[in-house]
């Protein structure tokens, strides 16, 4: 009998036996049978593959990577770009914007002498003043000419003027304003130099300024002067020279600095920072290619007054004709929106 049921516990009402026993499959390795050895080849596949099963379900399995859909992985990355490209172009247009707003005029005559606002003050309006293409960095200029006989030009006198004036409005000269502006001027092979000056003839040249907005006979508020390129003296004044005033009345606080000798087709550029006041807070500073050569403090605009902008070929009568070309006229908020060249 005892015999006949340790048979029995291979039979199916055995193994149910085990079961319900709690009979488990021993490790591989651990003493003893391994009771899950005896079940039959297809029990032991069933078994298998249910454990499997459960612990599918207790510890997921990640998917290797390569089985990651590939069109999702490239759509977050478009998507990274696009997102990087639109911030780029935000901060250019803010950028731009921010420049836009510092400078407030810009003009490099592209067609014509009275570009941008300028009125031609000549003999002959039209017929004097002409676009010529070897403007500052490749781009156009305007050249002011004066023929002998020139003269009686918008008070002018006897002296001879082909010039470009700018309103007060554009020029936006007032009481209190601080500004930075910038120009160019070259000196062709055609430009004469005012002859020496002697005892008895006081010869002299203005090629740009600021000129006081009252009529009538003002010395300019700020004067770049084209002297002769000699002196019977050393007290005249030769070549390039600033020259400023004011205050009360015509030629009060002068104010004045030396830049150098004229030299043929090169450009000078001038960088002005300047707070327009007829009182003692007002300053003008200015640079030549970089270099500075005036630091003023002090007025510089008469009181009740103010000030627009010229572009001139204007100088004593000597008889020969004459040309200056300006170009590249900028006026900003700060250094940089004027000058590309670093500022000593």
């Amino acid at each position: 009998m005892l015999k006949a049921k340790r048979i029995s516990m291979g039979t199916q009402s055995g193994r149910k036996a085990q079961r319900d026993i709690g009979l488990v499959r021993r490790s591989p390795g651990s003493a003893g049978p391994s009771l899950q050895s005896n079940l039959p080849c297809s029990n032991r596949a069933r078994s298998t593959a249910s454990q499997r099963s459960i612990q599918d379900k207790r510890f997921p399995t990640k998917r290797p990577p390569e089985l990651v859909p590939k069109a999702a992985a490239g759509t977050v990355d478009v998507t990274i770009y696009v997102a990087a490209f639109a911030l780029i172009l935000v901060a250019l247009a803010v950028s731009f914007a921010a420049e836009a707003q510092t400078v407030g005029f810009f003009c490099t005559f592209r067609s014509s002498p009275t570009d941008c606002g300028f009125h031609e003050q000549a003999k002959e309006p039209g017929h004097r003043a002409s676009i010529v293409k070897i403007g500052r960095d490749h781009l156009t200029a305007v050249r002011l000419h004066t023929e002998p006989g020139d003269n009686q030009v918008a008070g002018s006198l006897a002296a001879e003027r082909n010039d470009l004036a700018l309103s007060q409005t554009a020029t936006d000269c007032y009481e209190g304003r601080e500004q930075w502006w910038a120009h160019s001027i070259l000196f062709p092979d055609d430009y004469v130099d005012p002859p020496m000056s002697t005892g008895s003839d006081w010869n002299w040249g203005a090629v740009a300024g600021f000129h006081n907005s009252a009529p009538g006979p003002w010395l300019g508020n700020f004067t770049v002067t084209a002297m002769p390129a000699t002196a019977t003296s050393p007290d005249r004044h030769t070549g390039l020279w600033f020259q400023g005033y004011g205050g009360v009345n015509s030629g009060d606080g002068p104010f004045e600095a030396p830049i150098g000798p004229v030299v043929r087709n090169v450009w000078y550029d001038f960088v002005y920072h300047v707070k327009w006041s007829s009182g003692a807070d007002g300053f003008f500073d200015a640079w030549v290619n970089g270099q500075k050569k005036l630091a003023h403090r002090g007025p510089t605009l008469y009181a009740g007054q103010g000030c627009y902008l010229k572009l001139a070929n204007y100088h004593s009568a000597y008889g020969r004709p004459s040309s200056v070309i300006h170009t590249s006229v900028i006026r900003g908020t700060m250094a940089s929106a004027v000058s590309s060249t670093p500022l000593q």
